[in-house]
């Protein structure tokens, strides 16, 4: 787990509950706030919080770059923006592979952020603190997951296309929300069974949320794979959906 600090004034705002949460992470391949440099996970980050309007956003950084510290930033410029969008600067990493759902395996898709970011609703012990992509997406056709028992509803409007893929075995991805909103783009490297079940259902699951796969090593095995996501499922880590997808070209 990466040594995450926090100033008291970050505790205060955060409240117990939350700055727990926001401490209990370890950041693979996180980009910093401030530099906009990989966060190596054997290094000490701190803990920013943002505030703006009524939504406080948790970032990392370096702790030779930023303090841990509260900073005030600009109300949204676009009037009614909704408030928990993701806040500007994070990555995201996007994994394909096939997934056991009971007794059927599924084409999934699993969106995680590079380092997590989490929206306070309000300061102090009395805050809820709550993941800003799960938010976005939830609010979008998603829903909760807790078991993995069966495939996740079908969310209407998403729509997502894939690339034949090259010889290296990277295709490229899109995803795209419900009003046209670009959710994705970026490459994956689909396993053959998980272009077959595209071909065959025309859509795959989408999970969104805090899971950890990007922390494994490449040559991990699927078994591992599944058991981390089942025990961030119980955990209540990620939410999810089913998204049409379509190959292009």
């Amino acid at each position: 787990m990466t040594d995450i600090r926090m100033s008291t004034d970050v505790r205060a705002v955060l409240g117990t509950d939350g700055a727990a949460k926001a401490g209990a992470v370890t950041l693979h391949h996180a980009i910093c706030l401030t530099c906009q440099q990989k966060i190596d996970t054997d290094e000490p980050a701190n803990v920013v919080v943002r505030i703006g309007g009524h939504v406080a956003h948790i970032r990392y950084a370096h702790a030779r770059c930023h303090a841990s510290a509260v900073v005030e930033i600009p109300e949204p410029r676009t009037p009614g923006r909704p408030p928990a969008q993701p806040d500007a600067g994070m990555t995201m990493q996007m994994t394909a592979a096939t997934v056991e759902h009971g007794n059927s395996v599924l084409p999934t898709l699993i969106a995680e952020l590079a380092a997590p970011v989490y929206a306070a609703t309000g300061t102090g012990d009395g805050s809820e603190l709550l993941d800003v992509l799960a938010s976005h997406v939830l609010a979008r056709g998603f829903s909760p997951v807790g078991r993995m028992r069966q495939a996740p509803a079908h969310a209407d409007g998403w729509r997502a296309t894939y690339t034949t893929p090259d010889g290296g075995g990277v295709a490229q991805l899109t995803v795209a929300e419900p009003d046209g909103t670009l959710f994705y783009t970026g490459t994956i490297n689909p396993p053959a069974p998980w272009i077959a079940g595209v071909e065959q259902f025309g859509w795959s699951v989408l999970y969104v949320g805090t899971i950890g796969l990007a922390g494994l090593p490449a040559s991990s095995e699927q078994k591992a794979r599944t058991r981390l996501m089942r025990e961030a499922a119980a955990a209540g880590q990620f939410v999810g959906a089913r998204i049409t997808v379509h190959r292009t070209g």
